[in-house]
Formats: C-alpha cells, sequence, structure tokens
C-alpha cells in the first residue's frame, strides 16, 4: 500500500511543475500577440510586392533576370528548414523535421544532390545527429527574428544560386493560421515562383505568351476579317522593366525568407502556449486523482491506527483482569 506521506510529495512536486507550465502559458499568451502583430503587419507589404512582380510576368516578355529563370538542368536543390531554438513546444519541431526530411527523400528518389540549410537549434542537433551534412546553420533567430536577419540570410541565398551551387532553393516552414492551428508548408525561393492569371502556386516562371487573358483584356472585333482578337493592355515602366525587377527582386526574396521566419516564431509561440495549457490541465487532473489516493491511504492509516488502539486496549484490559484476580489470591 502506498503511503499517504508519498503521495503528499507526489503532489507537492506536481504543483511545483504546474506553477511552471502555467507561468510559461501566460508568457507564450503574451508573445502571441506581439507575433500576431508582426505578420499582420509585414504580410500587406509581402502581398503588394508580390501582385506588382505577377503583374509585371503577366505583361511583360523577354525578362532575363537569373533569379527568375529556371535552369535548364536541375542537378542541385538548396532545402531550407526552419525550427525552434527551444523546446517544450508539443509536435511543432517534430513536424517541420518530418517534411524536411520527406522533401530531401523526395528530391534525392528524383536524382538530385540536395543541399541542407537548417535554421533552429533544435534542427541543427536533431540532422547533426543523424549524419546529414549542412551548408549552413542559423541559431537564436526564432525568439525574435529580425529583417536584417532575413536579409542576410536572403543574400547568401541569391549569391549561391547565381553563381550555379544549386539550381533551385526551396523553404520549409509552419505557416501560422491560428493559435491553436499552424501548418506545415514548402515554398519555391528560387527561381523566383509566380502565380499566373491570378492562380495560386508556385510554379517556376514562364514566358506569357502575346495573348495572356485578364481582367483587364478587352475583346476588339475586326469587322475586315470577322475575328475577335484580344488586346492586352500595355503598362509603362519607368525607368525599365530591368532596373525595376533589379531592386526589387531581392526585396520579393528577403521578404519571403522574413515572412517565414515570422511564421514560424509565431506558429511555435502558439504551439508552446497550447502545450503549455494542456500540461497544466493535465497537471489538475494528475493532481485531482492523486488527492483521491492521498484521501484513501490517509482513511486506511486512520482505521489501522484505530484497530491497533482498539487491541491494544483490549490485551490491556485482559491483562489488568489477570493482574486484579492474581491480587485477590494473594
Amino acid at each position: 500500500m502506498e503511503k499517504a506521506r508519498e503521495i503528499k510529495r507526489k503532489i507537492d512536486n506536481i504543483n511545483e511543475i504546474k506553477k511552471i507550465t502555467k507561468a510559461m502559458e501566460m508568457v507564450s499568451s503574451f508573445k502571441i500577440l506581439r507575433a500576431q502583430r508582426r505578420i499582420l503587419e509585414a504580410r500587406p507589404f509581402f502581398e503588394k510586392v508580390e501582385d506588382f512582380i505577377n503583374d509585371i510576368a503577366c505583361h511583360s516578355r523577354g525578362m532575363d533576370n537569373p533569379l527568375i529563370k529556371p535552369r535548364e538542368q536541375e542537378n542541385s536543390v538548396l532545402v531550407i528548414g526552419i525550427t525552434s531554438d527551444r523546446g517544450l513546444c508539443g509536435a511543432y519541431n517534430a513536424n517541420i523535421i518530418r517534411l524536411v526530411e520527406s522533401k530531401i527523400e523526395e528530391l534525392v528518389s528524383e536524382g538530385k544532390k540536395v543541399k541542407l540549410d537548417i535554421i533552429g537549434t533544435r534542427g541543427i542537433d536533431y540532422f547533426s545527429r543523424r549524419s546529414f551534412e549542412l551548408s549552413r546553420t542559423y541559431k537564436y533567430l526564432s525568439e525574435y527574428p529580425k529583417f536584417l536577419d532575413a536579409r542576410e540570410i536572403s543574400r547568401d541565398i541569391i549569391s549561391r544560386y547565381v553563381a550555379g551551387e544549386v539550381d533551385r532553393v526551396i523553404i520549409c516552414y509552419t505557416r501560422f493560421v491560428s493559435v491553436v492551428e499552424h501548418k506545415t508548408c514548402t515554398r519555391q525561393v528560387l527561381p523566383v515562383p509566380f502565380s499566373m492569371n491570378g492562380s495560386e502556386g508556385n510554379q517556376a516562371w514562364e514566358e506569357p505568351s502575346v495573348n495572356i487573358y485578364t481582367p483587364d483584356t478587352q475583346d476588339v472585333e475586326d469587322s475586315s476579317k470577322n475575328g475577335v482578337y484580344r488586346v492586352t493592355p500595355e503598362f509603362i515602366y519607368e525607368p525599365s522593366i530591368r532596373n525595376i525587377l533589379d531592386s526589387l527582386l531581392p526585396e520579393y526574396i528577403y521578404s519571403i525568407v522574413y515572412i517565414a521566419l515570422l511564421e514560424s516564431t509565431a506558429s511555435e509561440i502558439g504551439a508552446r502556449m497550447t502545450a503549455m495549457r494542456s500540461a497544466t490541465d493535465n497537471a489538475d487532473e494528475i493532481i485531482d486523482e492523486l488527492k483521491r489516493r492521498y484521501n484513501r491511504a490517509r482513511q486506511q492509516e486512520i482505521t489501522l491506527e484505530i484497530a491497533e488502539i482498539t487491541s491494544e486496549a483490549e490485551f490491556l484490559k485482559k491483562d489488568f483482569g489477570r493482574f486484579a484476580i492474581s491480587r485477590e489470591r494473594v
């Protein structure tokens, strides 16, 4: 039978752990507000830049920027995975690591050479123990990622891509949906993907044909030939499309990496808050169960003590009776 003192010690220990998990939940609930605010502030800029680049892709031809056109032969692919620097965030790291591993297996099965960059100590430790060759590693960015950090990472990616070290760049991160919902996803960084004609996706850019139908396209009827032609409106860019792309595409890549860092940070904080809330609730359930066991054990101890006292009283009563009889005989 488990002693009441041992159960009481367990209850005290779990209460101490509960205080820690509750404090971490409160800290995470404060941080998640800041992380959500940063995402809401960054998303409009990223969406506008993306729309502008898609607009150029839909209405322009002959763009030969090295960051846009895909390579004729794709031999090497760079995979970037974003994990956390700390634990106690549920299955957050396990999910993103599983996605990175599946992506590596997919690329290797296609006969491509994979290079791996990892952001976050948890991912670095995991892949290092499994003999993965890491090209670049970045630590201590998950707490409060800055745009300068994203710019440094992006410049390294761009230099390696332009130099021909890699033929495609993919980033794996966790997209923040809500505090309790976050999804792992992949996004192509280089060559710069475009969403053609308003469709969603990460397909690589292809030179558009002459007749691209857009919401601004007008149908013009030619009476001489009895035919209908689609006329795409022309846009004038100053100083030139090349200059705009040369200055805008790096900023767009910076934004992709920065948004991925922000989304991952918010997802990590949300996962940690959910995990700590679950741990606190589980601690309450364990404490309730231990209290019931403590009451039963204490009741058994009291019953045993009463039985011992009663038996001792009966023994003393009989012994005192024998002592009284012996005195009368004397």
